[in-house]
């Protein structure tokens, strides 16, 4: 029983993730979205970590397999990635650095003002 319920309350995660998507129309994908819901869940207390340990567990053991399909279709653009090669370090570069860098400015703000009141 315990299977069961940890395994409907993260496929009613995914589906609701996904009426959403289907229902805004939008380009986010539905799987992260459920597991952003998921995560609501957990923090807000509604639902418990020792509900979704009878089958969250044996799906984390095998979480390698998952990155299967993703390290073939790398393989699969790698003459697309060679060609483009200096564009995409740019950008994994840039990225995070622009990004730790408008956080940091942010929290910076925000804190100095908490500290001046």
């Amino acid at each position: 029983m315990k299977y069961v319920l940890s395994s409907a309350i993260i496929l009613l995660c995914l589906a609701a993730a996904k009426f959403i998507m289907h229902s805004i129309g939008g380009s986010f994908p539905a799987p992260l979205l459920a597991m952003v819901i998921l995560l609501l869940l957990l923090l807000t207390g509604i639902v418990k970590e020792h509900q979704l340990k009878p089958c969250a567990s044996p799906i984390l053991n095998i979480m390698p397999i998952f990155f299967i399909p993703a390290g073939v279709g790398f393989i699969e653009h790698l003459g697309l990635i060679k060609s483009h090669w200096p564009f995409l370090v740019a950008i994994i570069l840039l990225v995070p650095i622009s990004t730790l860098l408008l956080v940091s400015s942010v929290i910076a703000y925000f804190k100095g003002r908490v500290n001046n009141d």
